[in-house]
């Protein structure tokens, strides 16, 4: 009953994360419905241009955040956790003044001058969806710092694909791969404009009667804290994307098309496991603030119990059916069934620990992952290019489940160390909250 009344209680993890979860579910049913269209309208080639296309947007992007995401993330989260509301103003227009109103003008004049001197469509592209990016993505860090999670959802899982679904089912008017590139970038610019009309509201809402405080918010005082972590941030997302750039050099563009539609497919493991984390961090950067680890535990644990039916369950689901998986998005790719099955190894591990990379950042501990993830990554480059060679895009799937297994059981490891707390579950923890009496 208590488990229950838990669940009940609009504010717990539960609710809260299943409400993410949800949107989180749209927008990878989303992913896939893009992927299915651009397969359907331009084959491997086209899904393979879209994937090269997003991980140099992906990886560049983490570069200009500077840090700033997670900064925003657990600055907010504490300051409106003290009722601090004006500081969480302070530092949002120091940001929008100081830096993305500057990047954005900066970003369009940029693609302008690439498109006449270089009269290349990809360069001035890549440039205004990398600031378009950049400007979503800050802005929701803003929303999940102030804990409203359903619209840090929308803005980075689902409304992305939603309005590029749409735009690609109603003005399609070439076979040219790169229509699908413009199409993205109109659905970006619109989510741009709402993403920054949300945060206004909440921002303009935000209880002008908390508590009062002197602080200063320089641009330059806040960059020298949100430096700290950037290198993890950027570690982490090259970690992920750098398969691509691999694929780009070493093997085609259909080959490219095959590992994204792999990949997404394996992220179904892990959708419900980030849709939880999208809640976690702030509660965790809290709880943290407070000492209070006994209470950070039970959050793990809760967290882990209610995320491993949804991570079993697709991992199972994945490799029973990888072959109809597959083949849903065409013959070409059911070749892929290999690079599948590492990849959705790689998500279930990763997903099985619990949330490494938020309780290592978010508890003052950014040094100690930021060391991990360089590990990781020269094992990565290091296996990538000899697997590569053996086993061409089935090695690269099996570098990427052995960087991210070994930073992940690395990084818990870590965590139980470090922080005193397990970072998938606590034993007696979880027994309390299966009703399951303790022996004395």
């Amino acid at each position: 009953m208590k488990l229950h009344n838990k669940i009940l209680d609009k504010n717990n993890l539960f609710t809260r994360g299943m409400a993410s979860t949800v949107i989180k579910m749209l927008g990878a049913i989303g992913s896939y419905v893009l992927s299915y269209l651009i397969a359907l309208k331009y084959g491997a080639e086209g899904n393979g241009v879209f994937a090269l296309f997003m991980t140099y947007i992906v990886i560049l992007s983490t570069l200009f955040y500077i840090g700033l995401d997670l900064y925003l993330v657990k600055e907010i989260s504490s300051l409106i956790t003290e009722l601090k509301f004006q500081n969480v103003k302070k530092i949002y227009y120091a940001i929008l003044k100081t830096y993305l109103f500057p990047l954005s003008c900066g970003g369009i004049f940029l693609s302008i001058l690439l498109f006449f001197f270089l009269k290349n469509n990809i360069y001035s592209l890549t440039t205004i969806g990398l600031t378009l990016n950049i400007f979503i993505d800050l802005h929701s860090a803003v929303l999940q710092g102030m804990k409203k999670v359903e619209w840090y959802s929308y803005f980075t899982q689902f409304a992305k694909y939603l309005f590029t679904i749409f735009f690609i089912i109603i003005f399609t008017y070439s076979n040219n791969a790169e229509n699908i590139l413009f199409l993205y970038i109109a659905s970006l610019f619109l989510n741009a404009l709402f993403s920054f009309f949300v945060v206004r509201f909440y921002i303009k809402n935000l209880n002008v009667k908390g508590v009062l405080s002197t602080n200063r918010y320089s641009i330059k005082s806040i960059f020298l804290i949100s430096k700290e972590f950037l290198f993890s941030s950027a570690l982490i997302i090259i970690l992920v994307w750098v398969d691509f750039i691999f694929i780009d050099i070493f093997l085609t563009k259909d080959e490219a098309g095959i590992y994204s539609v792999a990949l997404k497919i394996a992220t179904l493991i892990s959708f419900s496991f980030t849709a939880f984390n999208a809640f976690l961090a702030p509660r965790i950067s809290e709880i943290y603030a407070k000492g209070n680890i006994s209470e950070l535990q039970k959050i793990i644990t809760q967290n882990f119990l209610f995320t491993l039916p949804m991570i079993v369950i697709p991992f199972l689901g994945i490799i029973i059916f990888k072959e109809d998986l597959l083949r849903f998005f065409g013959k070409e790719f059911i070749s892929g069934m290999s690079v599948l099955v590492w990849l959705a190894l790689g998500q279930f591990i990763n997903s099985i620990f619990g949330p490494v990379s938020l309780l290592l950042q978010m508890t003052n501990h950014q040094k100690l992952f930021q060391n991990i993830l360089l590990i990781s990554f020269v094992i990565k480059l290091i296996s990538s290019f000899v697997f590569i060679q053996m086993f061409g895009l089935q090695g690269i799937a099996i570098a990427s489940t052995l960087a991210l297994a070994f930073w992940t059981i690395v990084g818990s490891y870590f965590i139980s160390k470090k922080i005193g707390v397990f970072s998938w579950f606590e034993i007696n923890e979880l027994k309390t909250l299966l009703g399951i009496r303790l022996k004395k």
